[in-house]
């Protein structure tokens, strides 16, 4: 009962704000002093009354206010209303390719307030819409809005309710925070109550691993992509100084594994097999810890379209969390640590969907991932809304000698 109360306590992203830095003051309340505009007539759109950053295009320029500091891994809080009955603004998070949306979108006629606008990352200019826009959103008063960035991530409430949870593909690292009034409509935006911590992700906690380490037998209708011999499915990969024109696999394959030969590339599946459904695979870290943090049984597990899930050996090994083992790499750290020890088999069962497409190619649906390490749930049912999918499969050298068996998937009916 103690480990189910664990798990649930960690079905949600776990955030944490920075202990030794104080809020980030990005505005005074009283001058635009660290702010700054491209806007020649800055003046005329941008102002400071009664706490407020008011932003107004009598003119119908569009015009956008920037920090003039970059910021990296932040919660944003701030409060914004506006009286005019039409209206388009938004904050941009790092860069112009990547805004939450305040208002009505001019392209969709809709109002899209906390969902997300991201014409750089080839995903649709609105990767996320959300039905609940219209119960959160209070049109002519004041609206809360908190942005969560981390990594690729961005997570973004309205008013409370939790509107987008978004991978992106192409954001930078970091970047200025933008306010925006959008050109072609009258409107007058106000902002307020500006509250800025950096952030980032708690530490996993460790729990008891729910597998003994017993090969799982591959259930009826699954494909068989290694069955402890047979490698004809698979292919050698190249790596930088590694030249493998032939394709041809350079792993130790005996008793019934693959181990990494260190610097010799990485293997692939010949055919892009998996389609939405169960992957499962068996995996060991060397037995002699050699190394730390990520020198110490890093291998990866690439399914075309989705991030990589880390393998390492994260027992008793710190590193960054969305760097340890069942993290979906420099996306999102795992839930829990369910790690064994080095030496000892270990499963992942990954679950996946893939987008669905409309007729021009335009994402309908994301695609999802789920994944449990060693009967853990590590990420639950993760969107990637990324159109790039078919289906290959490949596994990582990163110098270390790591082994892996018994690995099938089941297509989903």
């Amino acid at each position: 009962m103690k480990l189910l109360v664990i798990l649930l306590t960690l079905t949600f992203p776990v955030f944490t704000h920075s202990q030794d830095e104080a809020p980030l003051p990005i505005f005074d309340g009283k001058t635009l002093d660290g702010w700054k505009s491209n806007d020649v007539l800055v003046a005329s759109h941008w102002l400071v009354s009664e706490g407020q950053i008011i932003g107004e295009n009598p003119d119908k320029k569009g015009s956008v206010l920037w920090t003039e500091k970059n910021f990296k891994d932040y919660e944003l809080t701030l409060d914004y209303q506006t009286d005019s009955p039409d209206y388009d603004s938004g904050v941009f998070i790092r860069s112009p390719g990547h805004q939450v949306q305040i208002g009505v979108s001019r392209s969709l006629k809709i109002d899209l307030s906390g969902c997300l606008y991201c014409p750089k990352d080839l995903q649709g200019k609105y990767p996320i819409q959300s039905d609940k826009v219209k119960t959160a959103h209070r049109l002519g008063k004041w609206n809360t809005l908190k942005i969560r960035v981390i990594n690729h991530r961005i997570i973004t409430h309205l008013n409370g309710l939790l509107i987008a949870d978004y991978m992106s593909i192409t954001m930078p690292k970091e970047g200025p925070i933008g306010l925006q009034v959008h050109g072609g409509v009258h409107q007058k935006m106000r902002f307020k109550n500006f509250d800025l911590k950096t952030t980032s992700y708690l530490e996993p906690k460790v729990v008891e691993s729910q597998y003994d380490g017993t090969s799982v037998q591959a259930p009826e209708g699954a494909i068989i992509l290694f069955d402890g011999d047979d490698i004809s499915l698979w292919k050698g990969t190249p790596r930088k100084g590694v030249e493998n024109p032939e394709g041809k696999v350079r792993w130790l394959v005996e008793n019934g594994y693959m181990q990494i030969v260190p610097r010799q590339g990485g293997i692939a599946l010949k055919e892009p097999l998996l389609t939405n459904g169960h992957l499962h695979l068996e995996w060991a870290t060397p037995e002699k810890v050699v190394g730390r943090g990520q020198g110490r049984g890093n291998s990866g597990v690439f399914i075309q379209g989705f991030p990589e899930v880390q393998i390492l050996d994260s027992y008793n090994n710190p590193t960054y969390f969305d760097g340890q083992a069942s993290a979906l790499y420099k996306h999102a750290p795992p839930l829990a640590n369910a790690s064994r020890s080095p030496g000892k088999w270990q499963k992942y069962d990954i679950y996946f969907t893939r987008a669905e497409l409309d007729d021009r190619g335009k994402l309908k649906k994301p695609a999802y991932l789920t994944v449990y390490h060693n009967g853990i749930l590590t990420q639950d049912k993760i969107p990637f809304h990324n159109v790039a999918q078919k289906g290959t499969l490949s596994f990582q050298d990163h110098n270390n000698p790591g082994r892996f068996r018994n690995i099938w998937f089941v297509p989903a009916d």
